[in-house]
């Protein structure tokens, strides 16, 4: 295998415009959410003076992200998914104007931020639901994995970039300024996507009921593959990294230094930029399944690791490692997903892959605060880590369908 194996693949940008513009469409709004992100917690803080007014804010964004997931979904198995993405783009857009016009007030009300934020998180969930179901069908079977890198590699690096641009954005003015910026990127992202062609679902595969929910679920149950992605997702979703622990690593465990606790955050995302920048082989591997699995299990131990850590430099490292691990997971639970499902369900299953994610999001902080509770931090990342590398290999025992899967593979010419 030579150096260029390693490279991340760009074929399907420069395959694909419809995938170039999608791409280019994602990183403005991500760039713009992550600043949005910044400015909310800011704000709210500031108008409640409470911790706990900034978790409603994000309970509620989650909550109504997971209902625009499942309702996307069944609504981008019915339509045409470019029209579906464009509407919710830009009504996410008018919820930040939203934000921005009450944040200029002389008197901002909390309320008008939750339901603005509520709002833009039944948007959001619509709309990446039908994004993930229509990107299949701009890039070749083969390019899955590239295209899932991609699109990953977008999110890490705005998790990085973003909420720095917004702490300055706020220090040099306000939040009002930040929900403005989100805005004009979402309006250019609306713009941007108005250059996709037409991205309506494919009939086939001999379902009955293409609209229900139940035979989303019914497929999934059913599925050797499918299936095993979203129990073992379940798993990974709610035991993952405790993020939500880590001031109290840096209080009780690193000095309490605020520094410390950006990098802590920063970790994991600089892993995963890493694997994303050196992920040519993903396309090539010939057991993605395997691959997935043994990614769950090296993100679980380096989880374990993290907990037992008492030097900040283990610590950074093994949070890297659980973002590199991440990645692979993430690239290959997309390909693995998008490619074994038929493009009538995507949607759905989308929907329900975009759910479960985000309500494991809600219910992992909790899960990790009670643990610590009962433990401690470093004991509760132990714990979740154990779970994780647990599930991978029953997994890996129980669901041979996910262990043996494969993905479309690029024809090669063997005429002598």
């Amino acid at each position: 295998m030579g150096l260029r194996n390693f490279v991340l693949d760009t074929a399907p940008l420069r395959e694909s415009p419809a995938f170039r513009a999608i791409f280019i469409a994602r990183t403005v709004s991500l760039l713009g959410l992550g600043m949005a992100a910044v400015a909310l917690s800011d704000q709210v803080y500031d108008l409640t003076g409470s911790s706990f007014g900034v978790a409603v804010t994000t309970m509620v964004m989650s909550l109504t992200m997971l209902l625009g997931s499942l309702a996307g979904g069944v609504v981008a198995d019915r339509m045409d998914r470019r029209p579906l993405i464009i509407a919710s783009r830009a009504a996410a857009g008018l919820g930040f104007v939203g934000l921005a016009a009450n944040a200029f007030l002389d008197e901002p009300s909390v309320w008008a931020v939750y339901a603005c934020v509520g709002w833009n998180g039944l948007a959001t969930g619509v709309s990446t639901t039908a994004l993930m179901a229509a990107t299949p069908t701009l890039v070749k079977p083969q390019q899955l994995p590239a295209a899932g890198t991609l699109i990953s590699l977008t999110g890490h690096l705005g998790s990085i970039v973003a909420p720095f641009l917004g702490g300055v954005v706020i220090a040099l003015w306000d939040p009002g300024w930040a929900y403005t910026v989100t805005a004009l990127a979402t309006a250019l992202t609306v713009l941007l996507l108005t250059r996709v062609g037409s991205l309506p679902p494919q009939r086939g595969g001999g379902e009955e009921d293409r609209t229900s929910l139940r035979s989303a679920f019914r497929f999934a149950v059913r599925h050797p593959t499918v299936g095993g992605l979203l129990a073992l997702g379940a798993v990974t979703a709610l035991f993952s990294v405790p993020t939500v622990l880590f001031p109290e690593f840096v209080d009780k465990r690193f000095g309490g230094d605020e520094m410390v606790l950006g990098l802590l955050y920063t970790a994991p995302a600089v892993g995963a930029v890493i694997v994303s920048m050196t992920s040519g082989w993903l396309g090539g591997t010939r057991r993605p399944g395997l691959v997935l699995l043994g990614a769950a299990f090296l993100g679980g131990l380096a989880t374990i690791g993290f907990g037992l850590s008492g030097a900040l430099p283990v610590a950074l490292v093994m949070l890297a490692v659980t973002g590199a691990a991440g990645v692979v997971y993430e690239v290959l639970e997309y390909s693995l997903v998008q490619h074994h499902t038929p493009d009538g369900l995507r949607g759905r299953i989308n929907g329900v892959l975009n759910a479960e994610d985000t309500s494991g999001r809600v219910l992992a902080g909790a899960e990790a605060a009670l643990l610590a509770r009962w433990f401690n931090p470093g004991g509760a990342a132990v714990v979740n880590g154990a779970v994780c590398a647990a599930a991978a290999l029953v997994a890996a025992v129980c669901v041979p369908g996910l262990r043996r899967a494969t993905l479309a593979r690029e024809k090669t010419d063997t005429t002598p």
